[in-house]
């Protein structure tokens, strides 16, 4: 039963706010200009809260974090060549490259491992977000000076580099000013999934072919790749191991459609993508897991 209930919570974190975003985008009228506002507001502040926040408090560093780096960045690179050689387009392989690596993995680790798995988690998470965050201002921008220009305005970009700064420094911030922070970066979330909903709504139509371009590469490639390259980094049937696994096999961020829709051409596109695999995921989850566990 405790599957289950885990499953239902999973499940209904995830489609609540999307389903809020819905209704909000169609009480409001195709007339309203709100989504593009809210991504850019999620993505230039309320995201590099978050990020910073979870980048300072990773300071117990074992081999996990050098393990978990290790797995982010392999799936990145994968990602990044398959989805090349598959589609060719930069906001497809962006999407592909810039995975689910918390919100969803975080309940799900929880519940088949324990607490033990969720530093594992936020170590991958540290590393998958900030090759992320680098790669889409520079994916997205249609050229490689502009993607530049772009990503030395991008704020999530410096909150990375001050959450690894401050602890090699020494630099202990007060805790109710983390706490603060952490509660008000915890809302990056919720806001994106609420503007994945409303762009949803106002997309003209999902297009299933750059869906299954990106999905092959997170349901099949990615895992594969995984599996086959797991034994040089990791020991087979660790925790860390079934924890890079899980998040080998994640749809495409919540957060890269609200890059998408900051950065890209086609903002309700890279919406509809994600909205559309995220679904499938939770579709697939009951066969999927017992696999990992």
């Amino acid at each position: 039963m405790r599957g289950v209930e885990w499953y239902v919570s999973a499940a209904l974190a995830i489609y609540v706010p999307v389903a809020a975003g819905a209704l909000y985008a169609l009480a409001a009228g195709p007339g309203r200009r709100g989504s593009g506002e809210l991504s850019e507001v999620v993505a230039k502040a309320f995201l590099p809260l978050l990020l910073f926040t979870s980048t300072y408090a990773a300071r117990d560093r074992g081999a996990g974090f050098a393990q978990m780096g290790a797995a982010a960045l392999i799936s990145v690179a994968v990602s990044l060549a398959s989805s090349y050689l598959i589609s060719g387009d930069r906001e497809l392989v962006f999407l592909s490259a810039y995975v689910n690596a918390g919100y969803i993995p975080i309940p799900l680790a929880q519940a088949l491992w324990g607490p033990e798995a969720l530093q594992l988690v936020s170590f991958y998470v540290l590393f998958n977000n900030s090759v992320g965050n680098v790669l889409a201002p520079l994916l997205l921008a249609g050229n490689p000076r502009e993607g530049l220009r772009r990503l030395a305005r991008f704020p999530p970009l410096y909150a990375v580099a001050l959450g690894l700064l401050f602890p090699s420094l020494g630099v202990d911030l007060p805790p109710p000013l983390i706490r603060a922070l952490s509660a008000t970066g915890g809302a990056a979330p919720y806001l994106a999934l609420f503007d994945l909903g409303a762009q949803a709504v106002r997309a003209r139509g999902v297009r299933p072919a750059d869906a299954a371009r990106v999905g092959v590469v997170r349901f099949v490639v990615s895992p594969a790749a995984a599996w086959a390259l797991a034994p040089l980094y990791l020991e087979r049937g660790s925790l860390a191991c079934k924890v890079a696994l899980l998040e080998s096999l994640m749809p495409p961020a919540v957060t890269g459609a609200t890059l998408c829709a900051v950065y890209g051409r086609e903002p309700e596109r890279g919406a509809g993508v994600v909205l559309l695999l995220t679904a499938l995921f939770l579709l697939l989850l009951p066969v999927v897991l017992p696999l990992i566990a």
